[in-house]
């Protein structure tokens, strides 16, 4: 008998024994696929440890391209003084040494300083990379940590910028509070 709604060939065959298991084992099998594929593209330009497990995103620029760059004597410095300025030709390029394609939706991340601008992170190649805004550890945290440091180092004067370099290349992720 047809429940309302179903048709005779798909009413049937989601009804038959053994199958609503034998399509629940397909679709779970699907979206592990799609999960591992997924992560292992995102994660291929980082160490395992570095992978934000609640997005499958890196947490951390590769450092064979992103090595990260700055000069200390820039440290401090107000965007006003110092724009940001990285252009659209570098930015395809960054995309591309990640294996990003140029038309990537930007919205989903941000070109970011690995080490931060204001600690006088360069606007260069070797320090800008294409950071996801997805994950407990996505950009927008990150820019939450690199805040805090900011302000015990620029605004209070508690940390040296070289203290502050070393807890944030240590693990920035760990400053994050457990939740």
């Amino acid at each position: 008998m047809l429940q309302k709604g179903e048709s005779a060939l798909f009413g049937r065959f989601f009804r038959a024994p053994g199958r609503r298991q034998t399509i629940r084992l397909l679709m779970a099998t699907a979206v592990a696929l799609t999960l591992v594929t997924h992560s292992a593209s995102a994660a291929q330009h980082c160490r395992k440890a570095d992978v934000d497990k609640s997005s499958g995103f890196c947490t951390v620029p590769d450092p064979a391209l992103t090595p990260g760059e700055m000069d200390e004597s820039l440290a401090c410095l107000s965007n006003v003084d110092r724009p940001r300025n990285v252009t659209e030709a570098e930015k395809k390029t960054i995309l591309a040494a990640y294996g990003l394609s140029a038309d990537t939706d930007k919205s989903t991340g941000e070109f970011d300083h690995w080490m931060p601008h204001w600690m006088g992170g360069s606007d260069t190649e070797k320090n800008i990379w294409f950071e996801p805004h997805a994950g407990r550890f996505g950009s927008f945290t990150k820019d939450k940590v690199e805040d805090l440091l900011y302000r015990k180092v620029c605004v209070n004067k508690t940390m040296t910028l070289a203290q502050a370099k070393k807890i944030y290349l240590s693990g920035w992720t760990q400053l994050v509070p457990k939740q």
